[in-house]
């Protein structure tokens, strides 16, 4: 037997049937194929750890990403915007701006609020920077007001936003009925859930202890309301009294008089002298204190449930949990319980979407390889690499602890068209040496052996941009590293996958007899001869078996019959065989038929493909005669990226329809809780009677910077029907907006928006801007002048400043010469007037888990103006007489901000700017904004205008368009000296990466055909096509070197472009069907996977069809003197002479 017909392992280097050398064997490859056993088990167990790994993985919208910002939150009851300032935000900001890794410091002072939000740098550890965020407040807690609560230090974790929000109606109960069921019932049920954190209430009556001061009677007994205060709070006992040791046995002592019921507190002795309690001065009420908010939900009433899920579970498990254990939760008569907002809806449709794109790229994946290659054991082998490489993303995911997403199920979908090609050029060059007439273990050992180093450099390269991914900083590396890492784990174990456990299955595989359409008639004729076989075949073990197996199918058929259990075994034991034989039939027949379709597609298909070939061939024969037309006409295609760049706009995620729209209403600031309760109504109404509504969840009184509530504020989110049956959110924004502007449009200063609920971090605004100056007058003024300039923009629709809402502040002035004397100080007067007015927490009491806060103010019903405030008294202990308000200070009126907020220490407002539909890119259009406001001479006197937050819209696409290019040009150095160190030269890796440019500019003209933005994820895809495109120049130039050992170099050329266009060919085509799913695709998330797919097939058809001619001609050009045949070469048949 020559060699060539050999399948030993051992059989020396022979020659090819041309005559030249046949290819070294790769000891690698040799081993593989020996110890086959060895190869199945690693490759079996990688795959089947990857399984697992997929059923354990969590399940989200977006990467858990992490911001290093800090909030420090203070609670200032009774102080407006100016004292909040003064008092409380600038202390704690001076005590924080020293820290290590500070980067910005943006306070915000509201009545009754501080917030002091700290920035840090990526590199920061935010659980360290908490630790000395919490030491630097505590060490000023002293420098504080009295009022002012202990300032409360938090992580920003966007992760940690409520999963779902479930509504209780109560029906014809009480409200506080309803807000008591879901306080004692509902969350302790809900806290108990597997993954819940937490549950927060809303919307329902809030329970205090209202002691309710009687003026006369204070007057009568000559008490303060501080002596009030003074003596609930002090009444609150709970101190050790130490132990004593009797017998033997030690004993613990303690005092404890902590009031457990109004009653209590209506008990406790205010004057010991006289006898005095709380109930003789004042009425003690156990009820719900004046509502500060109210909650809807399509217009009834109810209270809100927020589900907070724990740090690292799964959103959309955690979600199932909490909606089993509410239906299996009973509810009194009359009471109902709503999905009021499920933030997984979107989850699971992206995920199933996705999952339907992934089914159809390998279906179409599969086709492929049947037509080009021909034979279905060799194509079920490749498509067998499908399943084994992807194994790697989700087996690296639970590694590293990341979860299945948007983005990492992108990564998984792009790399099923890569991780094939490495299977497909092994395959398709070991059927080359079979159709030599090499046998079947020797054409594997090679045809794998051949295409080792150009297959392990196109890997290389591949791995090269998508490693350095994860080395980014800040939230952009965060969405880099899943993709990057996810497609790197799935090509890296491609890669040996193809080389090492590929070449055991194609060696040991039978290989299939085709059929043709002329033997199928006596295929389908064997029916008899089956049966025949089969009654035979029961001496046999495998006939027992199969009659065995024959029965249980029939008996499992004849389960639902009803017959008697005899009657039904004699049936299944007597059509056994028949059962058996006609699945044999079945199964037989069917895989003829298949073969013998495949063989026709194969040949219908090699024949055009080799004719496509052969002409190709030809035309890049006549292309290397004038090699300077098509070295011309690709640097006009690479130049005409002048001409579309510009056009591009620029935005961190893609815009998405999530079906959900938010509705805010801000009126002026004074207006009561009623007032805006009532306009809310009326917005509520217009939006209910859509048809395209689904469900409207109000919240009235909320608004609030630091998360307080604000009377003047309501906001409404509406879920929509799905987007199949109505119109897009863009479009429905504007038309809200139209509807619902009659409602306002008697109010001056009220404002209302429409904006969609987008996915990912940044804002919901176009661009949020901050304006900052050194005072606070020069701020009002610039602020003025800013966005009248900015609302004559015929592009902007909305500007919204921070500093648009003002107050009217009344601050009593306490007059020293009246407090003369009268041993009053003028904190006894504010004090007095703050729990007249506002009420003062003197305590709380324990009612089995709950505290409820006592609250000492004047009954509200006295408090009717400004008047009747005044003419309350304050006890005088030097006069021994009760001296009204109105004697002892002055009101001021002036018009003040509403909030106060600084950035580094600088005054600010922030500018919330929408531009019209249609209008300009945000990102490119802020830098004309920026410089039409500093032409304007607005900026100056110190005053700047920039982004508002490194983490908003604004600066995170500032970020991508930043880092983007650093990313490219990283990649492209990588990838060069990759290819150099497989290659051995400095030149050679200049030829590969010519397609790169190309496909570069061929992805953005087809971004701009399509009109979609630069964002993310086609940053993502552009780093892709990096290594897609160098792919084949690798495939081509590596068999040319080869070649050109023994044959001119134009020859070398030509016969390469001809014997490598199928293999490219096919290559370029399993990557190209996995973009058309992710451009096609209409479910929830689409707009996310369609940048990837439009990227990947523009860059990929332009690299591919110029890569044909560009790379040849350049190569030609430069190298034709140079290249000798019979010159010595290096690794990867590269010669050396030149280098």
């Amino acid at each position: 037997m020559s060699t060539h017909e050999s399948g030993d392992l051992n059989a020396p280097r022979g020659t090819l049937p041309d005559g030249t050398p046949e290819p070294v064997i790769n000891p690698f490859v040799r081993f593989s194929v020996r110890n086959y056993v060895f190869s199945i088990g690693i490759f079996v167990l990688v795959a089947l750890l990857g399984l697992v790994s997929v059923f354990r993985l969590g399940v989200e919208l977006l990467p858990n990403f992490e911001v290093p910002i800090l909030a420090v939150s203070t609670t200032y009851a009774g102080a407006n915007p100016d004292q909040v300032d003064r008092e409380v935000s600038r202390r704690i900001e001076d005590a924080v701006s020293t820290l290590a890794g500070v980067v910005d410091i943006n306070t915000t002072s509201v009545s009754n609020q501080s917030a002091v939000v700290i920035t840090f740098a990526d590199s920061t550890d935010i659980d360290s920077a908490a630790n000395s965020v919490s030491q630097a407040v505590a060490a000023i807690r002293g420098s504080l007001p009295n009022g002012a609560d202990a300032p409360v230090v938090q992580k920003f974790d966007p992760n940690a936003t409520p999963i779902l929000s479930l509504a209780l109606l109560g029906g014809s109960a009480k409200p506080d009925d309803v807000t008591s069921y879901a306080e004692d019932t509902l969350v302790p049920r809900l806290e108990r859930v597997e993954g819940v954190a937490d549950v927060r209430l809303s919307g329902g009556p809030e329970r205090k202890i209202q002691v309710l001061l009687d003026p006369t009677r204070l007057q009568s007994y000559n008490l303060t309301p501080a002596r009030v205060t003074g003596a609930i709070s002090g009444s609150a006992l709970d101190l050790p009294a130490g132990t004593l040791t009797q017998g033997g046995n030690t004993t613990g002592f303690s005092t404890r008089n902590t009031p457990r019921s109004a009653a209590d507190v209506g008990r406790i002795i205010v004057d010991p002298a006289n006898g005095l309690r709380v109930a003789d001065v004042a009425s003690v009420r156990d009820g719900s204190a004046s509502p500060t908010s109210f909650a809807r939900v399509n217009g009834q009433p109810a209270v809100l449930l927020s589900v907070r899920k724990a740090s690292g579970t799964n959103s959309v498990a955690v979600t199932d949990n909490v909606l089993a254990a509410m239906k299996a939760q009973p509810l009194p008569q009359g009471y109902s319980l709503k999905l009021a907002n499920d933030t997984t809806r979107e989850t699971r449709a992206t995920v199933s979407d996705t999952f339907k794109e992934f089914l159809i790229a390998v279906a179409a994946v599969g086709l492929i390889c049947l037509l080009f290659l021909g034979r279905l054991n060799t194509v079920f082998s490749v498509i067998l690499a499908i399943p084994i490489s992807i194994s790697a993303a989700p087996l690296l995911f639970g590694l590293l602890g990341f979860t299945f997403n948007i983005i990492s199920l992108l990564a998984i979908i792009v790399a099923i068209g890569i991780v094939v090609d490495d299977s497909i050029v092994v395959a398709e060059n070991v059927q080359r040496y079979r159709d030599m007439g090499y046998g079947q273990v020797r054409s594997v050992l090679l045809g794998a052996s051949e295409v080792f180093s150009a297959v392990t450099a196109a890997s290389f390269s591949l791995l090269a941009v998508l490693i350095p991914l994860s080395f980014f900083p800040g939230i952009l590396g965060q969405f880099f590293s899943q993709f990057g890492l996810g497609i790197a784990a799935a090509i890296t174990l491609s890669w040996l996958e193809s080389l090492l456990f590929l070449t055991v299955r194609l060696a040991y595989t039978a290989e299939a007899r085709s059929v043709s359409w002329a033997e199928l008639p006596p295929i389908v004729a064997r029916l008899p001869e089956l049966f025949r076989r089969t009654l035979a075949g029961v001496k046999t073990v495998p006939g027992v078996l199969a009659l065995i197996l024959g029965g249980t199918v029939t008996g499992l058929a004849l389960s639902g019959t009803g017959l008697p259990l005899p009657v039904k075994l004699i049936l299944a034991a007597l059509l056994a065989p028949v059962v058996w034989t006609l699945v044999r039939y079945v199964v037989t027949v069917l895989y003829a038929f298949l073969e013998a379709l495949t063989g026709t597609l194969h040949g219908v298909t090699i024949k055009g493909v080799t004719g496509v070939a052969r002409a190709y061939a030809r035309s890049l024969g006549n292309a290397l005669k004038r090699p300077w037309i098509v070295m011309l006409v690709a640097l006009a295609f690479m130049g005409s990226v002048v001409l579309i760049a510009p056009k591009l706009g620029f935005a961190f995620v893609p815009q998405t329809d999530s079906g959900i729209l938010n509705v805010d209403l801000t009126l002026p600031v004074g207006t009561d809780l009623a007032t805006t309760n009532a306009v809310t109504r009326q917005i509520e109404d217009r939006l209910l009677a859509r048809k395209e509504v689904r469900l409207v969840q109000t919240s009235v009184g909320s608004g609030s910077l630091v998360g307080g509530n604000s009377a003047n504020a309501s906001s409404l989110t509406l879920t929509l029907i799905p987007k199949e049956e109505r119109q897009g959110l863009d479009l429905l924004s504007a038309e809200y907006r139209t509807l619902l502007a009659p409602v306002v449009a008697n109010r001056p200063g009220a404002e209302l928006t429409v904006a969609s609920q987008q996915t990912g971090p940044g804002g919901s605004a176009d661009m949020t801007l901050a304006l900052t100056a050194p005072n606070q007058a020069l701020l009002l003024e610039r602020n003025r002048e800013v966005v009248r300039l900015l609302r004559k923009d015929p592009n902007i629709r909305t500007v919204k400043s921070s500093l648009s809402a003002t107050t009217q502040e009344r601050t009593f002035i306490p007059d020293p010469n009246r407090l003369s004397g009268t041993g009053l100080s003028a904190s006894d007067v504010a004090q007095a007037l703050r729990t007249y007015n506002d009420g003062s927490v003197a305590g709380s009491v324990r009612d089995g888990d709950q505290s409820v806060d006592i609250v000492v103010r004047l009954d509200p019903s006295l408090i009717r103006d400004e008047q009747s405030l005044l003419s309350q008294t304050v006890y005088s202990p030097a006069l021994n007489a009760n001296l009204p308000l109105s004697g002892l200070g002055t009101f001021q009126v002036a018009q003040a901000p509403a909030t106060l907020s600084r950035l580094n220490k600088a005054y600010t407002a922030t500018l919330d700017i929408n531009l019209k539909q249609g209008g300009p890119n945000p990102f490119a259009y802020q830098a004309v904004l920026e410089k039409r406001v500093g032409d304007a001479g607005l900026l100056k006197d110190s005053v700047t205008l920039g982004n508002a937050s490194a983490f908003g819209s604004s600066g995170l696409t500032g970020d991508l368009v930043f880092f983007g290019p650093i990313i490219m040009i990283s990649s492209i150095l990588l990838t060069y000296l990759v290819l150099g160190s497989q290659f051995n030269s400095f030149r050679y890796p200049i030829y590969l990466l010519l397609p790169v440019p190309i496909a570069i500019v061929g992805a953005l003209w087809t971004l701009g055909l399509f009109g979609v933005n630069l964002d993310v994820i086609t940053v993502l895809g552009m780093v892709v096509l990096l290594g897609l495109s160098t792919k084949n120049s690798i495939l081509y130039l590596e068999f040319v070197t080869e070649r050109a050992r023994s044959l001119p170099l134009r020859e070398a050329l030509i016969e390469a472009a001809e014997l490598r266009f199928r293999p490219i060919l096919m290559t370029t085509l399993t990557v190209l069907v996995i973009s058309i799913p992710l451009i096609l695709g209409q479910g929830d998330g689409a707009e996310f996977r369609r940048g990837l797919g439009i990227v990947i097939l523009g860059g990929v058809v332009t690299s591919t069809l110029l890569t044909f001619y560009v790379v040849p001609t350049v190569f030609w050009q430069f190298e034709r003197r140079r290249l000798k045949p019979d010159a010595p070469v290096q690794m990867g048949g590269t010669p050396v002479p030149g280098d």
